[in-house]
């Protein structure tokens, strides 16, 4: 917009327009009053711009340089600089973003810093609270995506599997919707809980544990993993949101090894361990047997076999003292199996010639 200068006096400081419409530079004179910056063109006319309406930004090889945010390709380069009077009137130059510039770098600092801390406090916390909301089915088919298809390993006799399918009802929660158990043909001394309300148990289990009871202790304490959400917490915080979203594309051992050996929190692990206590208690099995295999397992750690089972869980000793401590001397308890059930679960993947161990595991 051109009109007639409302002061006299000519001249000003010299400066290159580029209007944004063309990529001509046009050499213009500046100058200003208290609220509005003129441009005074070769061919004489003056534009005048409202202050307000200008952004100034950070010096450069340029000088300084005015922009305005509602014309694009819009800029004024001042090689000389702002008289102190124009500088004074304009707004300071917008170095790192406006929100940045109006708080200030230390401010910004701070906050960015406080905004930072509540994120990591949300993704450290994110699994404890996601993980009990995913839905069972859901649930299901992440650990079918993660872990494979288990069925070429998993032992079978009829004997046997009503001998797990007994240990399972008397420990775990009555009137639940079942818990998937299976035995695996894999020599470790191992057991552990898997996404979708699944436990599987190595044979390698029942090479090292001579007694019911025991394992009774160990299934129990699988299930209370699985019982309370445990395992997608676990699998939430470990592996990503992305990758259990996901599935992975890899090998079965592989993917079996890595949800087997997730670590739980020491919060999950106490509440695992209460829940196969009191599982114990109410089917009347002694925790007897159970804290002597901790006991047992104490004095070989951390190397050996057990290397596997115990490097997820806590201390032993610990728990050998936890599931001792809850024998009831006066109380009178029964076997977890009779002698006969016991020798179909602990011998069914050597009696199932069918079944094929899991290599490389």
């Amino acid at each position: 917009m051109t009109d007639s200068d409302p002061e006299d006096g000519a001249g000003g400081i010299p400066a290159a327009l580029f209007d944004g419409r063309s990529a001509r530079r046009q050499m213009v004179a500046v100058r200003a009053d208290a609220a509005r910056l003129s441009l005074i063109h070769e061919d004489g006319t003056e534009e005048w711009i409202a202050l307000a309406a200008l952004e100034r930004q950070a010096p450069g090889p340029w000088g300084e340089r005015l922009t305005r945010p509602g014309q694009s390709g819009w800029r004024l380069d001042i090689a000389d600089g702002l008289p102190p009077e124009l500088a004074a009137a304009l707004p300071a130059p917008h170095r790192y973003g406006r929100w940045i510039d109006r708080l200030g770098l230390g401010r910004a600092a701070v906050a960015f810093a406080a905004i930072s801390a509540a994120l990591v406090g949300v993704v450290l916390t994110a699994p404890q609270w996601l993980g009990p909301l995913v839905p069972l089915p859901v649930e299901r088919r992440i650990g079918e995506a993660l872990v494979g298809d288990l069925a070429s390993a998993t032992c079978h006799t009829p004997a046997g599997d009503a001998a797990l399918a007994k240990l399972m009802a008397s420990v775990d929660l009555p009137g639940q919707a079942p818990v998937r158990a299976q035995v695996l043909k894999v020599g470790m001394i191992n057991a552990a809980a898997l996404p979708g309300n699944r436990v599987v148990l190595f044979s390698g289990l029942f090479d090292e544990m001579k007694d019911p009871d025991a394992v009774a202790g160990v299934v129990a304490h699988e299930l209370g993993h699985a019982r309370k959400r445990h395992v997608m917490q676990a699998l939430l915080r470990e592996l990503g949101l992305s990758v259990v979203l996901a599935g992975t594309s890899g090998a079965v051992p592989v993917q079996l090894a890595k949800v087997t050996g997730l670590r739980y929190s020491r919060e999950a692990e106490a509440e695992a361990d209460a829940f196969a206590r009191d599982r114990l208690s109410a089917a009347a099995i002694s925790p007897a047997a159970t804290g002597a295999f901790f006991a047992k397992a104490a004095k070989e750690e951390p190397a050996g076999p057990w290397m596997v089972m115990l490097a997820s869980h806590p201390a032993s000793a610990d728990r050998a003292k936890a599931f001792g401590g809850a024998v009831d001397r006066s109380r009178r308890y029964r076997p977890a199996l009779s002698p006969a059930e016991w020798q179909a679960l602990s011998r069914m993947c050597d009696e199932d010639k069918r079944v094929r161990p899991l290599l490389d595991f």
